[in-house]
């Protein structure tokens, strides 16, 4: 019996162009929260930040439907951003939690 080999899987290709590697330094200047929402037959929250921020962070949000009973079928978005605090709001009322990861780089 004979092994059957793609020997398109072994081929080097070698572009004309290479691209050059982009190097960044990272510093321990970070300044990040994380922490969860609770919504109770809801759709708007305020959160109020524990850590101190210089500059309004850059805010993410996710739904979890902390229950299980698939009421996070919500789109989640946030509606103002500041220093001290972050408004969120949701596309209907659930019961669940939201996560949010907020984080400030400093230079």
């Amino acid at each position: 019996m004979a092994k059957i080999r793609d020997y398109n899987r072994f081929r080097k290709i070698y572009r004309y162009i290479r691209r050059k590697p982009q190097n960044t330094a990272e510093t321990g200047n970070n300044v990040i929260e994380s922490t969860s929402i609770t919504f109770a037959d809801t759709d708007t929250a305020t959160y109020t930040f524990t850590k101190t921020f210089t500059s309004a962070p850059f805010v993410t949000a996710t739904a979890f439907d902390s229950e299980t009973n698939e009421s996070a079928n919500v789109n989640v978005f946030i509606v103002s951003v500041s220093k001290t605090a972050v408004t969120i709001e949701t596309s209907a009322p659930f019961n669940g939690k939201v996560h949010i990861h907020a984080i400030q780089t400093l230079s």
